[in-house]
């Protein structure tokens, strides 16, 4: 049967599918006729993305865009817009007074510095001790020119009636005539704020535009970034804020909270923070009911993380969370639960309604010795309902790993396991010898089996010199069936030089040779050349990996792998090499082409 002839509905399926595998090919498919352009308009219009640049270009890039949507009929089509980037409506933003106020003044992104910006492309890539200031821009005004410059954005909005979700990721303080669109037009359409933050917390009252927007019907979503006290000095209350916001804000369901720790606040710390006044017309009874929400930040922040979960559950109602995201990540992983914190998230609220955790553990063994720490763990998991996905950075064992494929494994669709241990080798006068968890055959083995519906897998891989033991290890991804995304941490750490008495590496020759006996630990030259070798992660070593998978993978066919070299130079508490390390290691992106071979990055 010709394409031409079969139903509409049916054509529309068949470019969704093309849009899925190979989206730039849905561009050809919809220019071959005009049966294929219309069958691809829902497609192609179903998310605009609007990408701000300057208040001139802005009339002129929405002008093009409705010219666009009406010629082909597609303005019911639009059902999702997102804005970015900023209209920098003033000569800059103000994020300092002067160099000598600030000679400190830090603005890093950590995943750019470290290479990592395609691999780890869900982290914030803003470092948590980033210098940061509440008063950044002004609060725009009901018809001023600010307001007015985003005359063309509102019309925008108007003239796609079928809008579900705004997503605002502008740097631009949000304007008046937004609000104003969704509140008069679009009723139903979601806004999800992601660059939210209060400016006007340490006036008399809080703006009324801003708590306009805050309490609008349609905010569905905030994600904010705040502090204790910013780098002016100000304290910022948009933390306290924000929990009184989620059980005023009707419709609001999902929270993200990034608590950064600025580097150049230290000179205020003699200083008692001023108190909290509360936002006008909070009402201390009612208690929010949030389906999602995420704890991000670094351990120097304010307080422990278990503190931070405590005095949301005042706030909203634990027992509607669907979703959980607690921890430093990636970025601190010291910011983290201990056992006695996971004990006492269960006895307040077993979490019925939880369908996808993430979360970073720890011993919290710096003073005393936690020997319960890995049943507190088990009794956690085991007593969570059966999940679709999880995510854990800390200390992991056999019983913890065993804990979650045992009782999640049949619903299990994403699964993150990162074994983490502190490098310090003493505390509190107790030397350490917990090493990280390492995945074997055996671990592997049992995850195929226990997670039939897997599809998104991360998990560390020890590098052994691409021996025939480490290619075993690749070989038992190709028979998980529903897999489809990869991520593997080559790990190239050997933490057994120092925290295992018991180890002790011979070589032949030279490499036997120690190397620096006194600052180096003992590490033999054979240690550090098998240290280096693991390390060469290059493309050619990353296809093959991806060809080992791919070779013999059943069921459904592998999407991308990606692949994170980590941990050269480092054994267990003394990190040596940097240098070398970070000019052979590797991280690689090695995606499925639909045309024929494979795209790396």
């Amino acid at each position: 049967m010709m394409l031409l002839s079969l139903p509409l509905e049916i054509q529309q399926q068949i470019v969704d599918f093309v849009a899925t595998l190979h989206r730039p090919s849905l561009y050809s498919f919809s220019l071959t006729s005009k049966a294929c352009h219309k069958a691809s308009t829902i497609s192609l219009f179903r998310d605009l993305t609007l990408s701000l640049t300057t208040q001139e270009a802005l009339p002129h890039q929405i002008n093009t865009l409705l010219s666009a949507l009406n010629r082909t009929s597609a303005t019911r089509h639009v059902h999702r817009i997102t804005i970015k980037g900023a209209l920098h409506t003033k000569s800059k933003f103000r994020v300092r007074d002067s160099e000598a106020d600030y000679p400190n003044w830090r603005r890093s992104n950590w995943l750019a510095e470290k290479g990592l910006e395609n691999i780890l492309v869900d982290e914030d890539p803003d470092y948590y001790y980033n210098s940061y200031v509440v008063y950044d821009q002004g609060i725009t005004k009901v018809g001023s020119k600010e307001d007015e410059i985003w005359a063309p954005v509102a019309r925008l909005l108007r003239e796609t009636p079928c809008v579900r979700d705004l997503v605002y990721e502008s740097e631009t303080v949000s304007p008046p005539c937004l609000s104003r669109v969704l509140q008069e037009s679009l009723p139903n359409c979601r806004l999800h704020h992601q660059t939210f933050k209060f400016r006007s917390l340490l006036w008399d009252v809080p703006d009324r535009l801003e708590m306009e927007l805050a309490t609008l019907q349609n905010l569905h979503s905030v994600r904010i970034a705040c502090a204790q006290r910013d780098s002016d000095g100000d304290d910022d209350f948009n933390l306290e804020a924000l929990m009184e916001l989620a059980s005023m804000a009707a419709g609001l369901r999902s929270v993200s909270v990034v608590n950064k720790a600025p580097c150049d606040t230290k000179r205020f710390y003699l200083r008692r923070r001023g108190e909290w006044r509360g936002l006008p017309g909070y009402d201390p009874k009612v208690r929010g009911r949030l389906t999602s929400l995420e704890i991000r930040g670094c351990h120097e922040s304010t307080g422990d993380l278990v503190d931070h979960l405590q005095e949301w559950s005042k706030y909203t109602d634990f027992g509607y969370l669907e979703e959980l995201r607690v921890g430093g990540s990636y970025q601190d992983e010291e910011y983290a639960l201990s056992g006695q914190d996971l004990e006492s998230l269960l006895e307040s609220s077993g979490f019925p309604r939880l369908q996808r955790l993430s979360v970073n553990l720890t011993r919290d063994d710096r003073y005393e010795e936690r020997p319960e720490y890995s049943a507190q763990a088990v009794a956690f998991f085991t007593r969570l309902p059966h999940l679709v996905e999880i995510s854990v950075i800390g200390p992991l064992d056999d019983s913890i790993v065993e804990a979650i494929v045992d009782q999640h494994g049949a619903s299990l669709e994403t699964l993150m396991l990162c074994p983490f241990e502190k490098v310090s080798n003493y505390h509190h006068g107790r030397e350490r010898f917990e090493m990280p968890m390492q995945f074997s055959h055996r671990h592997l083995t049992d995850i195929q089996a226990w997670c039939p519906r897997l599809r998104h897998l991360t998990l560390p891989i020890k590098r052994n010199q691409s021996r025939a033991e480490e290619v075993a290890l690749y070989r038992c991804f190709s028979r998980m069936r529903n897999l489809q995304t990869l991520f593997l941490t080559l790990d190239c750490s050997e933490w057994r030089i120092v925290r295992d008495a018991t180890y002790d590496p011979r070589f032949s020759g030279q490499d036997d040779e120690i190397v620096d006996r006194e600052r180096r630990a003992g590490l033999r030259k054979g240690t550090i050349k098998e240290m280096l070798i693991n390390c060469a992660v290059d493309e050619e070593l990353a296809r093959s990996i991806w060809g080992v998978i791919n070779k013999e993978k059943t069921g459904r066919p592998m999407e991308w792998l990606k692949l994170w070299t980590k941990g050269g130079g480092d054994f267990g508490g003394h990190t040596f090499y940097s240098a070398a390390v970070k000019e052979l290691a590797g991280s690689w992106l090695v995606k499925r082409e639909e045309r024929g071979g494979d795209e790396v990055h």
